[in-house]
């Protein structure tokens, strides 16, 4: 007896019928694209309602890659998004656009954008700070905060005019006291077990340079003597909070909105804003869950935080991408504003890149979004049904799962499932 085909199987074939029914109807996306980052934690598994892996052993998860099927950027490639289909079968979403791409995504969308979709949606568990890091011009970001422990900050935007080359230099010298230090240490030393000691040490404020060099010389005999270890220690201490110190430290809350772009007063006439520099983020080690909205590009790390295992870092690209004007903290907060004659619908950010919506049904109101091309959905709080214009159930989108809506899909409309829901929802001009 023959097997039936999968859909996915049918899908990669070309079958038109195939294609017509999965272009009609929101795409589902896995909700286990989970990254493992130095600086991340064990939230994501909770909000996205997946089986921990705490006590594992594996790394820190830091990032769920809810949306990637843009092969132009490396990190998309590495962590494709998959698709669950109907019949329980998966396929790749770059490999579904490649196959399907005007019927799922519009044949605007794809003179304009090819068959991929050209955002990298995020959602980030921040434990431990993130690098000091730029993006290239065009490549702005959005947070949104979804949970934050009281206290909680990232850093964003340098808070007084710096000096390019002088920060390259600084910078430049701090990676190189850095490998000195684990050159100075014993050669067995495993470098995760540096960070444990050295992390919390170079966070505090003062450095207690005698207890942690005690703490190294636990781990072995250490290659250099107390007074030359005393010497690099507190360099990398200096240049770990003039780093910090030179950036607006910004409180966050659950709900807030964080635009990171150059301030208008700062983008030149015609030219592209891009990110400012950012460490998302704190030394504390409060930790924030996000959703990160932002185009595929590379990342630019200046610097590392004194982090161990060594990371790779370009100082001079990172610099050089970077607005080094003074900006402050309220040039970045934004609000949602009521969109009119659409209850329930709020935007924040209606910028070149992307459009991002916030739909809150719940307390009697029914959110209706009109027929548009491709966009993505993802789910913040709570839980809300998508319906289709006879009222059928067309899919669910909770807390830490994300949708594709092709733009066959049509007008449709979402009801909250039990208590308040958020979704955002993320559309690219066309």
């Amino acid at each position: 007896m023959t097997q039936r085909s999968t859909l996915a199987e049918q899908l990669l074939k070309g079958s038109a019928a195939a294609l017509e029914a999965v272009a009609t109807n929101p795409l589902v996306l896995a909700p286990d694209n989970l990254v493992p980052r130095p600086w991340g934690g064990t939230k994501l598994y909770a909000f996205k309602g997946l089986k921990s892996q705490a006590g594992s052993g594996r790394d820190p998860v830091g990032e769920s890659f809810e949306l990637a099927a843009d092969d132009r950027d490396e990190e998309a490639r590495q962590f494709p998004s998959q698709v669950m289909l109907p019949d329980r079968s998966t396929v790749s979403l770059p490999r579904l656009l490649e196959a399907g791409g005007p019927s799922l995504l519009g044949p605007a969308f794809v003179a304009r954008y090819g068959s991929r979709f050209p955002l990298l949606p995020k959602l980030l568990n921040i434990k431990e700070l993130l690098s000091v890091q730029g993006h290239p011009a065009g490549n702005t970001e959005v947070y949104i905060i979804i949970a934050a422990e009281p206290g909680a900050t990232l850093r964003l935007g340098f808070n007084r005019d710096m000096d390019g080359p002088a920060m390259i230099e600084r910078l430049e010298q701090g990676r190189v006291q850095q490998r000195q230090l684990l050159a100075s240490l014993p050669e067995a030393l495993d470098p995760a077990r540096l960070q444990s000691v050295l992390a919390p040490a170079l966070a505090s404020g003062v450095l207690d340079a005698a207890m942690l060099i005690e703490q190294l010389q636990s781990f072995g005999a250490p290659r250099a003597g107390v007074p030359e270890l005393r010497g690099m220690l507190g360099r990398l201490h200096e240049t770990y909070w003039w780093m910090l110190d030179a950036m607006n430290a910004i409180p966050v809350t659950p709900g807030q909105i964080i635009h990171n772009r150059n301030p208008d007063y700062l983008v030149a006439a015609g030219a592209e804003p891009c990110a400012e520099v950012h460490a998302l983020g704190n030394p504390e080690g409060r930790e924030v869950l996000a959703l990160e909205i932002r185009k595929p590009g590379p990342t630019f790390r200046a610097w590392d935080n004194v982090r161990f295992p060594l990371r790779p870092v370009d100082v001079a690209a990172a610099v050089n991408a970077l607005s080094l004007r003074a900006t402050s903290a309220v040039d970045f907060n934004v609000d949602v504003v009521p969109v009119a004659e659409r209850p329930g619908t709020f935007v924040s950010v209606d910028s070149d890149y992307f459009r991002i919506e916030h739909l809150r049904p719940g307390q009697g109101i029914d959110v209706t979004v009109p027929a548009q091309d491709v966009h993505c959905l993802h789910g913040v709080q709570g839980a809300a049904r998508l319906l289709d214009g006879q009222g059928a159930s067309l899919a669910e989108v909770r807390a830490g799962h994300s949708l594709l809506i092709p733009s066959a899909v049509g007008r449709y409309g979402l009801s909250a499932e039990g208590g308040p829901a958020e979704v955002i929802k993320v559309s690219l001009p066309v």
